[in-house]
């Protein structure tokens, strides 16, 4: 017998909408309670089933193979019409049940069924946490009340799930601004250089080159998929060396060769940094008077755990001048990548190197 559909079905496939009960998200995340409704009810079958407007779709099972049915077979549709468990400890003498097709069935029939409504907390019911059994049976007190306590827990977890991904998007969103902002900023910052001295314009346009390294790290930020997990960067350094590249003298050529590095954002954030100062020290100081010349970034992946990045040119001024703003950022960026900048020269030219941990402390 087909139940009738819910008089509030429109906002009840919203709600199955909106908590992603359209996809596969929410797959294994019931396992352990799936499992425990089982044992707890001592029943052989036990699934989270979600009725959608066609067909019914389990989420999590044990004990069947199957996982979903037309609403022919349903008997959780029949639940989600109820306020309270929907318990029939024979479904060969109830006439919702007589005639399913897993009641008929053969060689397993479902004899028993109890299904405790997975509501949400305006009172949308989006299906059930179900137990069955191939013989007819009753619950005890205890086990109707696990039932319900455990038909809670999945509510609450899918409710976790909603807020994680709310979280995710206003995340998302929040990125997406500030690169939008930061933009704003470089743009302003570029328009203002145009039309100042020679010596604010340099400095102009050191802020901006700063500025597009945090849009650069931010545009790598809003495509993660989890912002707390590391993400792979080598391809944003290569994109900052890229910016370098286009605003550096045309005698200098810049050279990248870097191994993959995955760091959280922070760390990310500060090895940005520091690769925007060291190419442009070196582009500034390492050849003056218009000499040609060349800038390598190499890093390596060190076995014990560690990353190698040095930057080399072949100039003949010092790439390493003074103690200004500039040196002072590289140092505080290493000093955030728990790492130490060593400065060498070379019989042509300089040569400045950081190993960092590739684990946070």
């Amino acid at each position: 017998m087909l139940a009738q559909k819910p008089i509030n079905q429109p906002e009840r496939l919203a709600a199955l909408r909106r908590y992603e009960l359209d996809t596969h998200s929410n797959r294994g995340a019931f396992e352990g309670i799936v499992e425990l409704a089982a044992q707890t009810c001592h029943c052989p079958v036990a699934m989270v089933s979600i009725v959608h407007a066609d067909d019914q779709r389990f989420e999590t099972r044990c004990g069947i193979a199957f996982d979903g049915t037309g609403l022919e077979s349903s008997i959780c549709s029949h639940a989600i019409l109820q306020d309270e468990i929907l318990e029939i400890p024979d479904t060969r003498l109830d006439m919702r049940t007589q005639d399913n097709p897993l009641v008929t069935d053969p060689d397993a029939p479902m004899l028993f069924y109890a299904g405790a409504q997975i509501k949400t907390r305006t009172g949308v019911v989006l299906g059930t946490l179900c137990v069955l059994d191939h013989r007819p049976r009753r619950l005890g007190d205890s086990e109707r009340r696990a039932l319900r306590i455990l038909a809670d827990q999945v509510m609450q977890r899918l409710e976790l799930h909603e807020a994680l991904r709310q979280q995710d998007a206003m995340r998302r969103e929040v990125d997406h601004r500030v690169k939008n902002s930061l933009a704003g900023v470089a743009a302003m910052t570029r328009m203002t250089a145009r039309r100042a001295s020679e010596e604010v314009r340099a400095a102009l346009l050191e802020v901006e080159q700063r500025i597009n390294v945090m849009v650069e790290l931010h545009s790598d930020l809003y495509q993660a998929d989890n912002p707390d997990a590391p993400i792979e960067i080598s391809n944003y350094l290569r994109r900052v060396v890229s910016y370098l590249e286009n605003i550096a003298p045309p005698n200098i050529e810049i050279d990248v060769d870097l191994e993959p590095l995955e760091l959280l954002n922070k760390r990310a954030s500060a090895l940005g940094v520091l690769v925007n100062e060291l190419i442009s020290n070196a582009c500034k100081h390492a050849f003056p008077d218009g000499r040609t010349g060349r800038v390598v970034l190499h890093g390596t992946a060190e076995g014990d755990g560690r990353y190698r990045l040095s930057c080399e040119d072949d100039g003949v001024g010092s790439a390493n001048a003074g103690a200004g703003l500039g040196q002072r950022i590289m140092e505080a960026s290493a000093s955030q990548l728990d790492g130490y900048l060593h400065v060498a020269a070379m019989e042509r030219g300089h040569r400045v190197e950081l190993e960092f941990p590739l684990d946070a402390r």
